[in-house]
């Protein structure tokens, strides 16, 4: 049987625009933007699915078993495919697929902090810790105080920012590590640890405990801050332009306003209304993030994005997540002909049917012996494999060993459950 690849987009996302999505655009016309509606997309696209060069092939579903591949969000859709649509998607392979919605996901931050550990960088996370502390002290100790770390992180104008903004902007740091790991060049967190850990003057590493019980919490946050690509990094994904490192332009460091981009206002929707998906401050002794990330701060945020659906009572007070898992059945589906994979340090697999947090599904066998076509598993046995030492979406890093191990259970499985296909008569 030969195998075609197509490329879909998500209703609100790239080119498949309904409306144009701004942030001056009229809230009523995110109403279509749902987690639902979005996969009443699918079976409708499928059923007519048409290519000249295949016109004596009947190519949908009917015809021809269709197998939904995705990582992430796409991965998430995947397997609620499988499970809502099952005549129009025959198989799916489910990756890094935060399946259960969630408000308070601050067990991201669990999974960063266990990663960095692993890959030799406790000394690191203990003078972030230790850092965050004293942070949190100045901004928390005067006026003058507060306005004088922000200064010192970002410039001139960066006081003007709420503790939220500012401290927000600190979680720059960790951007590049679901996609990377320690990896991603000089913006990368090794690259991060590396400056924290290395003394300037002697080139010595520091102990395993870290450099603040010796030289004290205000250092390590002068060593937080002199960062040589901190501002770069956050005038990139803030747009700003703090310090004024792009001379032509003028100062700009306000940290707060939404982003403009696209996608960003429609994934921005999504979370704020249905998913949650809120990263805060994982709070305890493995706290990589400042106090002021709370899940207040995470709502007010999302209120900010959206002003005019908030005064018209078109936004909800927070994301409505027990209707969402109601809806789709989160991480306790079991669709059959789904194959699940995620990554040992991927933040998103704390809220995926692969989850070990404590949290977590209890009680579930993870397994690599392949279902029978069209049977659906026990809640309790799910097949899917976990990637050692890797982040989110691995599987698809070609050169990535465990992501080659993991695709070839998944392509034994499709073998496996192709036989069993039927086409139907039109």
């Amino acid at each position: 049987m030969k195998a075609r690849a197509q490329l879909t987009k998500t209703r609100y996302y790239g080119d498949s625009l309904p409306y144009n999505v701004s942030l001056d655009m009229e809230p009523e016309h995110l109403q279509y933007l749902n987690n639902k509606q979005a996969l009443a997309d699918i079976p409708y696209f499928a059923a007519q699915f048409t290519r000249q060069d295949y016109s004596d092939v009947d190519l949908t579903p009917a015809g021809t078993p269709w197998v939904m591949v995705g990582g992430s969000y796409a991965g998430m859709r995947a397997a609620f495919t499988r499970q809502s649509y099952p005549d129009t998607i025959y198989a799916a392979f489910a990756s890094s697929a935060p399946v259960e919605a969630r408000i308070d996901m601050s067990v991201y931050f669990d999974q960063v902090y266990d990663g960095m550990v692993t890959y030799g960088h406790l000394n690191c996370t203990r003078d972030i810790k230790a850092a965050l502390e004293y942070i949190d002290e100045q901004l928390s100790k005067s006026e003058s105080a507060a306005a004088a770390i922000k200064r010192e992180f970002f410039g001139e104008g960066a006081e003007k920012n709420s503790n939220g903004d500012f401290t927000a902007a600190l979680v720059t740091i960790y951007n590049f590590f679901q996609s990377y790991g320690m990896g991603g060049g000089v913006g990368s967190l090794e690259s991060f640890c590396e400056h924290m850990e290395t003394d300037p003057k002697t080139s010595a590493a520091a102990p395993s405990e870290g450099f603040a019980p010796t030289r004290g919490k205000k250092y390590v946050a002068e060593r937080y801050a002199s960062w040589p690509v901190f501002t770069q990094v956050v005038n990139m994904n803030m747009k700003t332009n703090c310090k004024k490192l792009e001379t032509s332009e003028p100062l700009e460091c306000d940290l707060g306003p939404p982003s403009a981009n696209p996608d960003t206002i429609s994934w921005t929707w999504q979370y704020c209304t249905e998913w949650g998906y809120f990263q805060t401050n994982n709070f305890g002794a493995h706290s990589l993030l400042s106090k002021y990330q709370t899940l207040e701060y995470a709502q007010e945020y999302c209120n900010r994005f959206f002003p005019e659906a908030v005064a018209k009572g078109l936004f909800p007070k927070h994301p409505q997540t027990e209707a969402t898992n109601a809806e789709t059945g989160g991480w306790s589906i079991r669709p059959s002909n789904v194959y699940w994979s995620g990554g040992q340090f991927d933040p998103w697999r704390t809220l995926s049917p692969l989850a070990e947090t404590r949290l977590g599904p209890q009680g579930v066998t993870l397994t690599t012996e392949i279902p029978k076509c069209n049977v659906e598993t026990e809640e309790n046995t799910i097949f899917g494999y976990i990637m050692q030492k890797a982040e989110h979406c691995f599987d698809f890093h070609t050169a990535f060993v465990p992501g080659a191990i993991s695709r070839g259970y998944f392509q034994t499985a499709l073998k496996e459950w192709l036989g069993c296909f039927k086409a139907k008569t039109r």
